[in-house]
């Protein structure tokens, strides 16, 4: 376990850096120093501490662990704290890059582990994003989050173009209904499908439409699978299609 700092702007650059030159050469050394070094980190305001050793089979397990580490923090605390959840991208920055078989990285945008001011952005960081969709959805947020750390998805690729709809208790609950698939531990196959009726880019499709009459953000996961289209029903087992729910 090691206390939990945060990367002042000086180690956020170092990281960045980093980041960039890993482009160049993938098996640059981790800077890990940086972490602890007055010069490039501070303590927060609060005491936490984190295994640093930790590994996490998918998202959702690191998801998982980051509410529970935060549970008694006020999320306004560190919500935006740029150089919070830039230290603990660093701190796994094994999991969410790791070497591959020749030890080499290959990172992808630095936003994904430097937590960005752009709003575009920030939905892509890797342990903010999977913290508050765990935080706010908690097991709805699987089908999104069952990859390795490492892997981003099309799931939440596609959601998180919509932010909005990141927010929306009922959509994501729907979602996780029509999406994952309990059995395997991950998304349905044909999710992702681009040619399939009712994959995910369909979905986000039509929750575009929806939101032109509907209150997206206050609709029920009951209330929005009764109005889906057929073409969903090939997601869904027997006891998920009621008679009559779809059109």
């Amino acid at each position: 376990m090691v206390e939990v700092r945060r990367l002042n702007e000086r180690g956020i650059e170092a990281f960045e850096n980093y980041i960039s030159g890993l482009s160049n050469d993938g098996g640059l050394t981790l800077p890990l120093g940086i972490l602890t070094d007055d010069r490039t980190s501070e303590p927060l305001d609060i005491e936490l501490t984190v295994n640093h050793l930790a590994e996490f089979a998918t998202r959702y397990d690191m998801g998982v662990y980051l509410v529970d580490l935060l549970k008694q923090v006020r999320s306004q605390q560190l919500l935006g704290d740029s150089g919070f959840w830039t230290w603990l991208a660093l701190c796994w920055f094994d999991q969410l890059c790791p070497l591959d078989s020749k030890g080499k990285r290959k990172p992808k945008k630095p936003y994904n582990y430097v937590l960005s001011p752009n709003w575009n952005h920030r939905p892509r960081h890797a342990l903010y994003t999977t913290w508050m969709l765990v935080a706010n959805h908690r097991e709805s947020a699987r089908f999104m989050l069952s990859k390795k750390p490492s892997a981003r998805g099309e799931l939440i690729e596609q959601l998180a173009a919509r932010q909005y709809f990141m927010s929306c208790r009922g959509v994501i609950e729907a979602a996780h209904r029509i999406y994952f698939d309990s059995s395997r531990g991950t998304f349905k196959v044909g999710s992702t499908s681009q040619t399939r009726g009712g994959n995910i880019r369909r979905f986000v499709s039509y929750l575009q439409q929806l939101d032109l009459t509907y209150d997206l953000g206050t609709i029920t996961a009951d209330s929005l699978m009764s109005i889906l289209p057929y073409e969903y029903n090939r997601f869904l087992d027997a006891d998920s299609i009621r008679e009559g729910a779809f059109s």
